[in-house]
């Protein structure tokens, strides 16, 4: 059972600096994520998008050049397997007169080097990203948040762990929505969330190294014995939940975690 829990309100701050309209400055299609760091053979999701943030249908995709990846179309999504090592892979999508690019690049070898971006998202032009806020988890919601500042409100965006967007919001310096986007609906983004009312699970992430994971653990007064620590995956038994957390095949990067709510 997964834990559902509502979204609360986050206060939009001020800006200042020259005029910008969000909603025209958005762009019209982005593919998401934006950049990945891939080894040969592994497997990435990717998925077109519009100014809402929401999937794009009847996307035309291809890769450049065409032997580092091979891509197979899952509905509108696209999955890539990485081919063949290249410091810089092209993914174009194409949806009528729209296009827009991801930029990949495929290592060799059996393991990344410490402390590589597995995957990031370009910043809406003109805006900057400020925060990236964990998410409670819900049914087909999103894993985070990524709240970006720009000259006239802020810009929170919906991305699973992988990084693909599944929605973006537009508010104003007042902090309502921007009605171009959505309208006749009003959206209140999440409040950062308290870390003593959630499991460790949310403050874990997917490319999270062992070592951060241990910090998180430690916060929360919670220890592993050595012969948990050696093992893969970490089952971590808390008030509430239980989280196992899953690691890469050197045991030093997060690649997936799993929460489950526990119940009397």
């Amino acid at each position: 059972m997964r834990l559902l829990v509502s979204a609360l309100a986050l206060t939009a701050a001020v800006f200042s600096g020259p005029p910008l309209s969000l909603a025209q400055n958005l762009p019209a299609l982005s593919v998401s994520p934006s950049k990945v760091t891939m080894m040969v053979g592994e497997t990435r999701e990717f998925r077109a998008v519009g100014k809402d943030g929401r999937l794009r249908h009847n996307v035309r995709w291809n890769v450049a050049p065409a032997y580092a990846a091979t891509l197979t179309q899952n509905g509108d999504e696209v999955t890539v397997k990485a081919e063949e090592a290249s410091p810089t892979v092209i993914l174009t999508a194409n949806v009528e007169a729209d296009s827009a690019d991801a930029t990949l690049e495929i290592l060799s070898g059996n393991s990344r080097k410490s402390g590589t971006v597995l995957w990031s998202v370009t910043p809406i032009p003109g805006c900057k990203s400020t925060s990236l806020i964990q998410a409670v988890p819900s049914a087909n919601g999103p894993d985070l948040y990524d709240q970006e500042q720009c000259p006239e409100g802020s810009v929170l965006r919906a991305l699973t762990s992988d990084g693909r967007e599944l929605w973006r919001r537009s508010f104003g310096g007042s902090g309502a929505p921007i009605a171009e986007l959505d309208p006749g609906r009003t959206v209140t983004p999440p409040r950062r969330l308290d870390p003593h009312n959630t499991s460790v699970c949310d403050a874990v992430i997917a490319g999270m190294s062992r070592d951060d994971v241990s910090k998180v653990l430690a916060d929360r007064n919670l220890r592993l014995d050595e012969k948990q620590r050696a093992g893969n995956p970490w089952l971590i038994e808390e008030e509430g939940f239980r989280c196992t957390i899953s690691f890469d095949a050197t045991a030093r990067t997060v690649v997936k975690k799993k929460k489950t709510v526990v119940t009397d």
